[in-house]
C-alpha cells in the first residue's frame, strides 16, 4: 500500500501520496498544484496503513509541478535509530586522511595521507588508497564536498574502520563517523539532500 500524506494550508487539508521517502527527504505527488512557496512550513500527517499515523513539520524545499520535496528532520531518537536508511551516494573526491605515524622514533609526527572517496553517506563512507590505513588509533578525515574554497562544503570526522578488502593495487575501507562536529554535519547533511534533489528531478538546490 501506498503512503499516504495531508497537508494543511489554512484552513483546508489537501491529501496526496508520497512517490519517495528517504533519509530527511520526503517527495509527494498530489493531484493538482499545491499553492506553496519553497520556505513554507507545512503541518504533515503520514500514513502507510490507516493506522499507524506520524504526525511532522516540514519544510518545501523544492517544487514540480504537482510534486512537493518536503524536508522532514527526524528527532535525535528517530534519527540514531534510521541513520542506516539515509542513501549513500558514489562520489569522485579526494580527501585528506590524518593519523599518528607508527614509527617509534616519530610517535609525535602525524600522518598525511591523500586517498579517494569512493562513497558517502551521513553515517559512514567508503575510502580506496594504496596505502595500509592503521585501524588501531583514532583516524580523521576530511573533504570539500564543492571544491576549494567552499566553506558550506567542508566536512571533518573521526573515522572508524569496519572492514577493509584488497583489490590490487588498492586497499578499500569501509568506515563509520565516530565523531563530527554540529557545522561540518550541517554542512554533510546539506550535501546529502542537495544529491537526493539532484538525482529525482534533476533540481539544483542552491
Amino acid at each position: 500500500m501506498e503512503s499516504m500524506i495531508q497537508i494543511k494550508r489554512g484552513n483546508h487539508t489537501i491529501e496526496g501520496i508520497v512517490t519517495y521517502e528517504e533519509g530527511d527527504l520526503v517527495e509527494a505527488l498530489f493531484s493538482c498544484e499545491v499553492e506553496v512557496t519553497v520556505g513554507d512550513q507545512l503541518r504533515c500527517l503520514l500514513t502507510a496503513d490507516y493506522e499507524t499515523i506520524s504526525t511532522f513539520d516540514a519544510v518545501v524545499v523544492a517544487k514540480d509541478k504537482r510534486k512537493l520535496f518536503l524536508f522532514h528532520s527526524p528527532t535525535a531518537t528517530e534519527f540514531r535509530e534510521q541513520r542506516r536508511r539515509y542513501p549513500r551516494f558514489e562520489m569522485k573526491l579526494k580527501g585528506w586522511l590524518q593519523y599518528r605515524t607508527q614509527e617509534p622514533i616519530s610517535l609525535l609526527s602525524l600522518n598525511n595521507q591523500m586517498v579517494d572517496l569512493v562513497n558517502l553517506s551521513l553515517g559512514g563512507l567508503a575510502l580506496r588508497t594504496d596505502r595500509e590505513i592503521p585501524d588501531d588509533q583514532p583516524i580523521y578525515f576530511s573533504a570539500e564536498l564543492y571544491g576549494r574554497n567552499r566553506p558550506d562544503g567542508l566536512i571533518k570526522a573521526e573515522l572508524s574502520i569496519i572492514h577493509e578488502r584488497f583489490v590490487a593495487p588498492y586497499r578499500l575501507y569501509g568506515c563509520t563517523i565516530k565523531g563530527i562536529n554540529a557545522r561540518h554535519f550541517h554542512n554533510l547533511r546539506k550535501y546529502i539532500l542537495h544529491r537526493q534533489l539532484e538525482e529525482r528531478r534533476g533540481i539544483q538546490m542552491e
